[in-house]
């Protein structure tokens, strides 16, 4: 028999511990239930039940459980044998008067039946050559009723107003759906969670019908896919199709894999962090052929503050960077009341709420990115908004963030969608409670403009026609009510659609689409967004004026708000007929240091429209501080926060084991006064660091300090426990050095044949003080 001691102590006396170690050895038979798809005698599905059995105990797994997409955990409950566990919170009966609006079906619920009738978590993607609209969704009918798979699909041959629903695409699909619409070949693609995995399906009948194609990846712990193709012929991985997912076999990890001839997937990549709750992955491919991603991340799941991270890959997926968060530290939104009764954050009307993020691509290159969080507090005021912001730099920095959701009440505001057009045009869609502000329960649809880029953004505007209840299924993952929708657009319009439960055969969830037409416009751009100054020198920017569907009439511009003399920005030239461009040069000279918010405004005779720049004007070289931790200073923490003053537009940071920073071993660019050193250091060293501060005038560099870090003693023996021994075995930890004890962390890994003859202690030798950790539990 074998025993494992783990320990971090950091202590400053000599400790003993002592134990008597033992292990019951348990024994589970776990029967796996066949679940639709899920046939006998394939060898790789048997495979798959094998591993899947092992994937049963994710169910009992809180956090795991918790974390999983409605679906995913469907489809566990299901081949688990535990459909009991399905649908245990329903919502009383919503209202009959509840009736059809105007807004045009996607899925056919007149051919529905049973006690499962949902359709939601929508997918959708154009055909550019012919404008076929193909429409992917959740379908319990079909699974549920039918066994014929948890995903049904419809198509659109006249611009969304009709559709046609085709049924469902496969036996094995259990949802999750993301459509493709892949340029190199003329093809629409679909992927949703599959009995094996993930799965692929094509369709040669623009999307008409589908043909399985093949398994991107094969394991029981897969969830929530997401695709993204390359549809830019000037790219070097035109037609490449990357698909990103949550792996709970790996660690609940975010992966990328790729393929350019959609039955050979490359070796998956994990793009997010070791030991990290994160989920809800969103792809999407810049026209360069870069690839970004974005999720949520838990700091730590589920009432630690949230993240949104995103990487880029800027080799066709073969690997993958960090880039800078568009949010760190948001309150996780869910309230109270609901969350207790999912037994998971949920919003009101108990819908289960996974806070995850879409991201998008400009013609440009410029990211935009929609997300949500709580603005106030929990349990207080508002309990979820959307917001957007947007970066012109590959996400090394972003802009301003934009509340969506323009309303002004205390309503919730929820799973947000944003797409771009080719001319730049942003458009973000999410559900909305605006309407129902004394119960905040019934929802809408809601979208919102951006015109020039994400610069600027018109009035929300409502797109559903009716006010919708909130509907459970029975059938499905207790308190599901979708996790996504996604929309899109061309050159015309934008294309929306999404999931409401209003009634039309009954008060179900159903697929609903509208489209939204634009006239013809201008944009106007304004690059770049940020510019550092040093006075007396002027100041430049660049104006593109871009052209939609055709505009061309003249287009003025003018500038308000630069540093005094006010007439010191000028056009040239002032007045541009789109397509075109224009410089605008502002004089600094007498000008005052500060930051300065700069409107360009462009007028045309059917509209107008405004771009808001910045101007940081400087006039002496940047000077830096040191405050913390002080010169000298001792017992500093492992991963401690360095602190400064300084008049810099950003700092860099160096940390190094000598004083000529000969070793640097950590080292960043940061825009604030402070840093958390981004490695553990090592105790009982000491360290040098010091900060240079930048800006347009010049930079200069703090003095050199250091600091010595508390002294962490740590110890990890490996026990065997002999037989027959009352007197058991031991193991000494001996710190020489004098002092106070600041912490001890013991942690126990053992193996013993019966647990009922073990007594484990911690001994302080020198005081005779004895801790016992457990003594014969069994």
């Amino acid at each position: 028999m074998s025993t494992q001691f783990i320990k971090d102590i950091s202590a400053r006396r000599r400790w003993r511990m002592a134990g008597l170690l033992a292990l019951i050895l348990l024994a589970a038979l776990i029967v796996l239930l066949n679940a639709p798809g899920i046939q006998a005698g394939d060898p790789q599905q048997a495979a798959t039940k094998a591993e899947l059995m092992s994937e049963c105990r994710l169910l009992d797994d809180a956090q795991a459980r918790n974390l999983m997409s409605g679906m995913f955990e469907t489809k566990l409950l299901l081949a688990c044998g535990r459909s009991g566990e399905l649908g245990q919170v329903q919502n009383p009966a919503s209202p009959d008067t509840l009736l059809l609006g105007p807004d045009v079906l996607v899925n056919d619920p007149t051919t529905d039946s049973g006690s499962s009738r949902t359709q939601s978590e929508t997918s959708l993607a154009i055909n550019q050559n012919n404008g076929t609209i193909c429409s992917g969704y959740n379908d319990s009918y079909h699974g549920v009723t039918q066994g014929q798979g948890y995903t049904g699909f419809s198509s659109s041959t006249d611009g969304g107003a009709s559709f046609t629903d085709h049924g469902p695409i496969g036996a094995v699909s259990f949802g999750d759906p993301s459509v493709i619409w892949r340029k190199s070949d003329g093809k629409f693609y679909i992927a949703t969670i599959h009995s094996s995995g993930m799965g692929l399906w094509r369709s040669d009948t623009d999307c008409a019908t589908f043909t399985f194609v093949g398994n991107p990846h094969i394991g029981s712990g897969d969830d929530k896919e997401l695709l993204a193709v390359d549809n830019n012929p000037a790219s070097p991985y035109y037609g490449r199709i990357y698909m990103a997912w949550t792996d709970f076999n790996a660690g609940a990890r975010i992966f990328v894999t790729y393929s350019d001839n959609t039955t050979t997937w490359s070796t998956p990549v994990a793009v997010s962090a070791v030991g990290v709750d994160v989920q809800g992955a969103w792809p999407t491919v810049a026209p360069n052929g870069d690839v970004y991603v974005a999720w949520v991340r838990w700091n730590p799941y589920s009432t630690g503050p949230i993240d949104i991270e995103v990487v880029r890959s800027t080799n066709g997926g073969t690997s993958f960077t960090q880039v800078a968060n568009p949010l760190t530290g948001g309150i996780n939104p869910r309230e109270a009341a609901a969350t207790a009764s999912c037994g998971r954050p949920a919003l009101k009307g108990n819908i289960r709420y996974l806070p995850s993020p879409q991201i998008a691509v400009s013609p440009n290159g410029d990211l935009h990115v929609v997300y949500v969080y709580d603005p106030d507090g929990l349990n207080v005021g508002d309990v979820i908004n959307t917001y957007y912001r947007r970066s012109t730099d590959s996400g090394a920095t972003w802009g301003p963030e934009i509340q969506l959701n323009d309303d002004g009440t205390l309503t919730d505001q929820f799973f947000p969608t944003v797409s771009v057009g080719p001319s730049g045009r942003v458009v973000a869609t999410w559900y909305d409670r605006r309407l129902d502000v004394a119960n905040n329960t019934l929802f809408d649809y809601y979208m919102r403009v951006s015109s020039d880029g994400g610069s600027t953004w018109q009035a929300s505007e409502r797109v559903s026609d009716v006010s919708s209840p909130v509907v459970l299924d029975p059938n499905l993952a207790t308190c599901y009510h979708g996790d996504y929708d996604q929309q899109a657009q061309d050159a015309t319009g934008a294309y929306i659609q999404w999931s409401d439960d209003r009634t039309v055969v009954l008060s179900d969830p159903n697929v609903w689409f509208d489209a939204k037409t634009f006239a013809s416009d201008f944009t106007l751009d304004v690059s770049p967004a940020s510019l550092e100054v040093c006075v007396p020198a002027n100041a430049v920017f660049n104006v593109t004026v871009g052209q939609v569907l055709g505009f061309t009439d003249p287009v003025t511009l003018s500038a308000s708000g630069q540093p005094n003399p006010p007439n010191s920005a000028t056009f040239n030239p002032g007045v541009v007929v789109p397509p075109g461009g224009s410089t605008l040069t502002i004089g600094t000279t007498g000008a005052a240091p500060g930051s300065y918010m700069i409107d360009v405004v462009g007028v045309a005779p059917t509209s107008t429209h405004t771009t808001t720049v910045q101007l940081n004007l400087f006039d002496a070289v940047a000077t830096v501080n040191l405050v913390s931790p002080p010169n000298g200073a001792i017992d500093v923490p492992l991963q401690p926060t360095l602190t400064w003053n300084g008049t810099g537009n950003s700092y860099f940071v160096e940390v190094a084991t000598d004083a000529a920073f000969t070793n640097v071993i950590d080292s960043a660019i940061v825009n604030g006064t402070s840093y958390m050193v981004g490695i553990n250091l090592s105790g009982n060293v000491t360290y040098y660091w010091r900060v240079t501060a930048d800006s347009a005038c010049g930079n200069s560099t703090s003095p050199v300090w250091h600091f010595t870090t508390l002294d962490l003693q740590c110890s990890s023996p490996n026990l065997a426990i002999p037989d027959n021994n009352p007197a058991g075995v031991t193991n000494d930890l001996v710190i020489a050095n004098g002092g106070t004890i600041d912490d001890l962390n013991v942690s126990v890994e053992m193996t013993h044949s019966w647990v009922g003859d073990v007594v484990f202690t911690l001994q302080h030798v020198d005081t005779g003080t004895t801790v016992t950790f457990y003594d014969r539990p069994g």
